[in-house]
């Protein structure tokens, strides 16, 4: 596995200092499971110590630990490529005070199956799909059938979820591990995406926008590109390179970022914490979740998807939709708190 260079010289002393965060209460794994969940929580520890990666228990998801920093939140009004419409800009500063674990690829349909399997969870039907050029809501489509070609591989994204299903998800695991498992901020996320960068996207600056002749997207994204027009007929701009993948790949078959996370950017949408507004103006920049007492019209969608333009696949790009939206470009990866 690769190792970051300033994460390997920070992981120890980021684990021992590190709290919860996002305003949560840890979840107490049942009394009969406490030992079992204390032994597995110091064997994750001292993965992570080692090679950067916790994974507590054999069906959760492989987390790797993210270390503590600042960073610009947002794009400058006047860039080349930001979406004044939904806030991207002005951009604000940010500091992730402390370190947390995020999933390494987004939440796959072999692990949200296991969840579905030990839970009786209710995740099926009413799921918008692609068709002739848009979206369509099909009551029979669900995540074990989102209107691709054929059903989803075990170790595609889970597509086809609602916030509220990705939220019992992180739930589960929270009780399953005893550890404080969640989705992500929407600060959490945009750092975690930039991996370290300023640019719009990790891999580059101006070598995949919407005017680039030879995108090197292809190589780092699963995004709306050449391979993908004739097939799904969106009336938009399309990434000019081919990635293979018409709707989702694989989970992690594209380039990571230099926080050795995958798919930060297109595959599926990801949910986040937050009620999503069209500004940064009151929200915390702590990393903390920008959440209401009296809930949420919206919740935060970030990275793009297969489905997505270029100018919509960067890591500043910002969305809302329903929670209880079910699409088959919408995904999501979990958070940890160390």
């Amino acid at each position: 596995m690769k190792i970051v260079p300033m994460l390997s010289a920070l992981l120890l002393a980021s684990i021992a200092m590190a709290q919860p965060q996002g305003g949560g209460t840890k979840t107490t794994a049942p009394a009969g499971t406490a030992r079992a969940a204390a032994a597995a929580a110091a064997a994750a520890t001292a993965s992570a110590a080692t090679t950067g990666v916790i994974r507590d228990c054999p069906a959760c998801p492989e987390m790797v630990v993210v270390p503590a920093g600042t960073f610009t939140l947002g794009t400058s009004a006047s860039a080349t490529e930001v979406d004044l419409e939904r806030g991207e800009a002005p951009p604000q500063p940010v500091t992730i005070a402390r370190a947390f674990a995020l999933g390494r690829y987004e939440v796959s349909v072999a692990e949200f199956r296991a969840f579905v399997d030990a839970t009786q969870y209710a995740a099926t039907g009413d799921c918008r799909v692609a068709s002739g050029g848009g979206w369509i809501r099909l009551p029979d489509h669900g995540w074990q059938d989102p209107g691709f070609a054929g059903p989803p591989a075990e170790n595609e994204p889970v597509v086809c979820t609602s916030w509220d299903d990705a939220k019992a998800y992180a739930d589960w695991l929270a009780k399953t591990t005893g550890q404080h498992y969640r989705l992500p901020s929407e600060t959490e996320w945009e750092y975690a995406a930039r991996g370290g960068t300023t640019t719009p996207r990790y891999f580059g600056d101006r070598d995949s926008d919407e005017a680039t002749l030879l995108s090197v997207a292809c190589d780092y994204a699963n995004v709306y590109d050449a391979s993908a027009v004739l097939e799904l007929g969106f009336q938009e701009p399309n990434a000019r390179c081919s990635d293979g993948h018409t709707y989702v790949a694989p989970v992690g078959s594209f380039k990571p970022n230099a926080f050795d996370l995958y798919d930060m950017i297109g595959n599926a949408r990801e949910w986040v914490q937050d009620c999503y507004t069209a500004t940064y103006t009151g929200r915390p920049l702590d990393g903390r979740a920008w959440e209401w007492a009296g809930g949420c019209e919206l919740r935060g969608v970030r990275g793009g998807s297969w489905a997505s333009r270029p100018s919509a696949a960067r890591a500043a790009a910002r969305g809302g939709e329903l929670q209880n939206l079910r699409q088959s470009d919408l995904g999501f990866r979990v958070a940890r708190d160390l």
